[in-house]
């Protein structure tokens, strides 16, 4: 009997704390507190409400609901925080739920969803706080009407104008805020929020065995030194290749020393050699400014290393699957030593039988100042739509959102989904600080689909022309007319 009384006693003692915690997060009173710093106005609640962010639905391209819904009892790391991080939200201001009005939102389908949002816009319904869309289609010139600017946001704006050193801001990514700012305008954010940035970065990946059984040089060294360079990857595959069917002939049956794909691969080389499209001048303004002596030099080496024996290229199109990519057979089968892709790859090669390491893809040479990589235009760029029912909630719910996410995601995603899920080696991880250091957005990258100036060496490496003085005199002209153009949307 004291047994049973003294459980009841204990019940009756976690009623007010159940009370307290359970149920959706509407209910009760907050049991999260805002992110340190927080620009949000303490005690502001929007009890019971939904925040509705339109996002695409998950396909044979990839999966991007992940960034944003994760359900209860997920055992995957990622999944966990992302929960978590949802729940923290819904409890500091009393929202009913966050939705993901997920829709088909892939390249073929991108017309479809830029008029979901672009009818609800016009008509002024008011049906999303935000959109999560696909940086290539969403960013253009004419869709900027649709989305407030981020310098008007509230909470956005006092997070963007905080020059205290003391707190750290870069949730937001800064190459973003920099380069797609135009005229004291900025539609679209990048940051914590978008794991897709993450997922579709580019890095390099190494068979270890095969680099022990060459006897080549300790490559993590070479990153860490600086002198990891281009020449040094192209010395490295060299002789590489292995007739293994004994048909006299490189194809996808054989080993290589480097495989990689046109166009999305060769499409980062902006950002790796660091021969970026646009640049801003000292009063701002920006310019197509090609370094056409750099380019010239970029495409004649790799145009020559293309066409060796121990390099084997393969032609993608925006319709392949990633089920589809014959490289990602070769390296998981363990037959090519290096393999530039998007670090999303890891995941499937995990299963492999020998063990690979994740690197930066390499400088053009030593004198460049860093290791730099960009993403695949794929990742999702966030925008507040123009008819968002409640400006101030939607700034304060999507700051809040992703000031946790680099509090609570972002570590779980690197810090232990990275180092325990994607790589075998505490140096992998290493490597992963130093190509997170190197993200870059740039002003033409991004617009790519709008300008149409980035196909440079996708367009020349496919045809093996290394003559891009006058590829660039023909194509300049149209280049800078499509960023007038583009620009006259921010007047």
């Amino acid at each position: 009997m004291k047994k049973i009384l003294a459980f009841v006693l204990c019940l009756l003692m976690l009623i007010p704390l159940l009370c307290a915690c359970g149920g959706k997060s509407g209910e009760g009173k907050a049991v999260s507190a805002l992110p340190e710093a927080s620009h949000v106005v303490e005690g502001t609640t929007y009890e019971g409400e939904e925040f509705k962010i339109l996002c695409r639905e998950d396909n044979a391209y990839g999966t991007y609901l992940y960034e944003i819904v994760a359900d209860e009892g997920e055992t995957e790391l990622v999944n966990q925080a992302v929960y978590e991080r949802n729940r923290n939200v819904k409890d500091i201001f009393g929202l009913s739920d966050i939705i993901a009005n997920d829709i088909p939102g892939d390249w073929a389908n991108g017309g479809d969803f830029v008029n979901t949002f672009r009818n609800s816009i016009d008509a002024g319904i008011g049906d999303f706080d935000l959109i999560m869309g696909y940086c290539a289609y969403m960013a253009s010139g004419e869709l900027a009407q649709y989305f407030y600017n981020y310098y008007d946001v509230p909470v956005v704006k006092e997070t963007l104008a905080c020059e205290d050193e003391s707190h750290d801001h870069d949730y937001f990514y800064q190459d973003c805020i920099d380069e797609i700012s135009v005229n004291g305008q900025l539609k679209y954010m990048v940051g914590d929020y978008s794991l897709t940035y993450w997922d579709r970065v580019y890095v390099m990946f190494f068979n270890k065995k095969l680099a022990q059984d060459y006897q080549l040089e300790d490559i993590y060294q070479l990153v860490r030194d600086g002198k990891w360079t281009i020449d040094e990857c192209i010395e490295m595959s060299r002789g590489k290749w292995t007739d293994q069917n004994n048909d006299q002939w490189p194809d996808e049956s054989d080993v290589f020393g480097y495989i990689t794909d046109i166009p999305n691969t060769m499409d980062n080389w902006h950002s790796h050699f660091d021969v970026q499209p646009t640049k801003h001048d000292e009063e701002g303004n920006i310019k197509i400014e090609f370094d056409v002596g750099k380019v010239t030099n970029i495409l004649t080496k790799m145009i020559e290393f293309k066409n060796t024996d121990d390099c084997y290229t393969a032609y993608m199109t925006s319709g392949d699957t990633v089920d589809e990519n014959p490289l990602d057979k070769i390296f998981r089968e363990g037959r090519a030593l290096f393999y530039p892709t998007s670090l999303q790859r890891a995941q499937m090669f995990r299963s492999m039988e020998v063990d690979f390491g994740i690197i930066p893809c390499p400088k053009w040479d030593v004198n460049q100042e860093s290791y730099y990589t960009s993403a695949d235009i794929s990742y999702s760029v966030a925008c507040i739509p123009a008819d968002a029912p409640n400006l101030e909630k939607a700034g304060g719910v999507f700051d809040t959102l992703t000031a946790i996410s680099s509090e609570k995601v972002i570590p779980a995603y690197y810090d232990q989904a990275l180092t325990f899920k994607y790589t075998r080696d505490e140096e992998s991880a290493e490597m992963l600080d130093i190509i997170r250091n190197g993200f870059t957005i740039n002003f033409g990258m991004f617009y790519t689909d709008t300008i149409d100036c980035c196909g440079v060496f996708r367009n020349l490496m496919a045809n093996d022309n290394s003559n891009f003085a006058s590829y660039y005199a023909a194509n300049k002209p149209g280049y800078e007319r499509k960023l007038k153009q583009l620009l006259e949307y921010y007047e």
